[in-house]
């Protein structure tokens, strides 16, 4: 074979064998995701906490409000209560909200406050106005539930009135210490008054209301005849209304007779707590408290 013929084949064997590997690493590339694809994480990527966070994660999805917790990395794109949806992940952006409740599914309905369980530090809560009310806001995730209560109420003749939802901080703050003064004026001592005051008004950070999930209710006209809020309010159509239908809602007796001892606080025939439809019917059926029905049987 002529040397120059010898050399033209060489060289086109060589050109048909880069042409190869180049179009087998293109196809063998494209059957791989890039660092940069969107990915679709799973609900057992969220996990719940008390306002510590790894990474960040936020959401607005539906009517049904923003949840926050802790996650690997920073994901955008969460479900209501914690459920997660398809989001992208991008890396680390800038730092989110403390936790407005756990983020483990429905697990921020029942989350447990109290003397023995006070709120972390920092803690947040999406809220909005109720319905009728000027400045009564809720837990935006429960307020629509609050808000049938009170309708279908008033539809059967026993119509309520909102008192309270959630309160601040620093607006329970300012009742206790008038709780703990009115006790001081009767001639206890700081340190009784404020155990006593205690048994009425939570403390800040254990009080229910400062979770968005605390609603007190009495009937309309009630303080046509009274002052303050008392266990009179039982002996009234709106109370046997509220007692049989509540958990209908997603709500309970927070604090019934006879649970001193568990609860750590008098009876309070008009506080309401929301801790979901289920949780509710389970709890009002056994005449139970949230701490018997998450296991913490004492304040």
């Amino acid at each position: 074979m002529p040397k120059k013929t010898l050399v033209l084949t060489l060289a086109l064997v060589l050109v048909a064998a880069l042409f190869a590997g180049c179009w087998g690493s293109s196809g063998s590339s494209s059957s791989k995701p890039s660092s940069s694809s969107s990915m679709a994480p799973s609900s057992s990527s969220v996990t719940s906490g008390s306002g510590s966070m790894s990474g960040s994660m936020s959401g607005v999805p539906g009517d049904s409000g923003a949840a926050s917790g802790s996650v690997s990395g920073s994901m955008s794109g969460s479900g209501a209560g914690g459920a997660s949806s398809s989001g992208s992940m991008s890396g680390s952006s800038s730092a989110a909200a403390p936790a407005a409740a756990p983020a483990d599914g429905d697990g921020w309905m029942t989350r447990l406050v109290n003397a023995g369980n006070p709120l972390p530090e920092g803690f947040t809560v999406e809220t909005v106005d109720i319905r009728g009310y000027e400045n009564r806001p809720f837990d935006k995730r429960a307020a629509a539930d609050l808000e049938a209560m009170l309708a279908d109420a008033e539809a059967a003749g026993c119509k309520l009135y909102l008192v309270s939802g959630y309160r601040s901080v620093e607006r329970q703050t300012a009742l206790f210490k008038r709780k703990t003064n009115s006790f001081m004026a009767e001639g206890f001592s700081r340190e009784e008054a404020e155990k006593q005051a205690a048994m009425w008004v939570a403390r800040p950070g254990t009080s229910e209301h400062n979770t968005g999930l605390a609603a007190d209710i009495v009937s309309a006209d009630w303080y046509s005849k009274h002052s303050d809020l008392t266990a009179d309010f039982e002996d009234t159509p709106e109370f046997e209304w509220l007692y049989a239908h509540c958990a209908d809602y997603g709500f309970i007796l927070r604090y019934p007779r006879g649970k001193e001892n568990v609860t750590g606080v008098t009876y309070e025939p008009w506080h309401y707590r929301y801790v979901g439809k289920d949780a509710a019917k389970a709890i009002m059926q056994a005449g139970g408290t949230l701490e018997e029905y998450t296991g913490a049987h004492t304040a």
